[in-house]
């Protein structure tokens, strides 16, 4: 039997949608409310992400600053892989409660505890990433993570209890995150690198869940308007990043010139990438009751693991300015992290349902491949010239989305 949508509600009063009438808002009504069913008890278009969402993502800027560090110090192949590999539980993680948060978030003293205490964790398994980016102290890192999505399970019961319309919904990712911290879990009685096995099988069950829950989406949808602000306010974190890696390298190189000017034009690419993501933003929707919401995010998997990456790069383009050319190392953090950035903002940009976001995707398909050429050439170019280049395609490449977005399509 077909599950309820919006459009079908159960008839049977044991399964009707819990009372709404009452205050919304911890400040404003009891201590302890039971979670609501956000996306059908308000108009979406005039929900905006709370106080409490801001801060929660505030912890995430030590993880995603730990990372792009270690990246500067290990920028081989394997720094890379690592840079991918423990980004992905962090991202998991922060997906996981802003997804419940656009469905469930009932702003009581319980919920708020709930978030403090998954901030804890994600700050443990920040600190802890130099550590395992060597290979110590993963058994801790592996039992935060845990700690961490059992939090989240916490959740789902709640809501579980709450909210009946949503338990189908709830049940399948109940089962399948608690089968995949069972796999962190087990981690811990095996020594490396099976224990990083047992974690990317983990990953898999949970990044495979939305895309195997579309019908059951379909009944309980996400936020049209939400979900993009709540994942721009992460971009626009990890945009930051790369803003104090340009301070950060600016005070710890060698005050020269082709390192100042290194700094300046980093600070432009960064401004750039900032104007491809946001110009236009404002009024961007996704299809609620669709996929595309769980490919949106999907696509902001790579796309912030580039951002990453040009975070590192521009700390090595500083403190390589003087040189002959970039590193390859520093050249594929530069270039390649803002190739794969611009090709995950294309997908993202392909799922809105602004047309002028849609329009112009063939010119970033190839600024991505002139960042490659330019990439391929970085080896016969001084850093400032490799760095002139990408600013100048990123130029470009917004002048062309500028033209779309001010011709008034919607």
């Amino acid at each position: 039997m077909p599950y309820p949508t919006a459009a079908h509600e159960p008839t049977d009063a044991s399964v009707a949608p819990p009372d709404l009438t009452g205050p919304s808002r911890f400040g404003g009504g009891a201590w302890v409310r039971t979670p609501q069913l956000r996306t059908l008890d308000e108009d979406d278009h005039d929900r905006h992400a709370t106080s409490l969402e801001l801060f929660f993502d505030l912890v995430f800027v030590v993880a995603i600053a730990q990372l792009s560090h270690e990246l500067v110090l290990d920028h081989g192949v394997g720094g890379f892989a690592r840079l991918a590999g423990l980004f992905v539980p962090v991202y998991v993680a922060w997906q996981g409660f802003s997804m419940y948060a656009d469905r469930f978030d009932t702003d009581d003293v319980l919920f708020r505890f709930a978030m403090f205490a998954a901030m804890l964790a994600i700050a443990a398994m920040a600190i802890l990433i130099p550590d395992v980016w060597h290979g110590h102290r993963t058994a801790a890192f592996a039992l935060s993570y845990v700690a961490l999505r059992s939090i989240m399970l916490a959740l789902f019961v709640r809501a579980y209890r709450a909210v009946p319309r949503a338990r189908p919904l709830l049940r399948r990712y109940g089962i399948g995150y608690g089968g995949a911290v069972g796999l962190w879990v087990l981690s811990l009685a095996v020594p490396e690198p099976a224990r990083y096995a047992l974690w990317g099988i983990g990953l898999v069950v949970d990044l495979s869940l939305p895309p195997l829950s579309t019908r059951l989406h379909r009944a309980i949808p996400t936020g049209g308007r939400h979900v993009p602000e709540r994942w721009g306010l992460f971009t626009l974190i990890a945009l930051g990043e790369s803003v104090v890696a340009v301070a950060l390298g600016s005070s710890e190189a060698e005050f020269d010139r082709a390192s100042s000017v290194a700094a300046a034009l980093g600070f432009l690419v960064v401004a750039a990438l900032w104007w491809l993501y946001f110009d236009g933003f404002e009024g961007v929707t996704l299809q609620g009751g669709s996929p595309t919401p769980v490919f949106y995010s999907y696509a902001h998997l790579p796309l912030l693991i580039g951002l990453g990456s040009v975070s590192a790069g521009i700390s090595l383009l500083i403190e390589q300015a003087g040189e002959d050319h970039l590193e390859t190392g520093a050249a594929v953090a530069l270039l390649g992290g803002t190739a794969l950035y611009v090709l995950a903002l294309l997908v993202a940009h392909s799922l809105t349902l602004r047309a002028a976001w849609r329009a112009g995707l063939r010119h970033k398909g190839a600024a991505v491949a002139v960042l490659g050429a330019i990439l391929l050439a970085s080896r016969l170019l001084p850093p400032i010239a490799t760095v002139a280049a990408l600013l100048a395609v990123l130029i470009a490449l917004g002048a062309s989305q500028g033209i779309y977005v001010r011709s008034g399509k919607h």
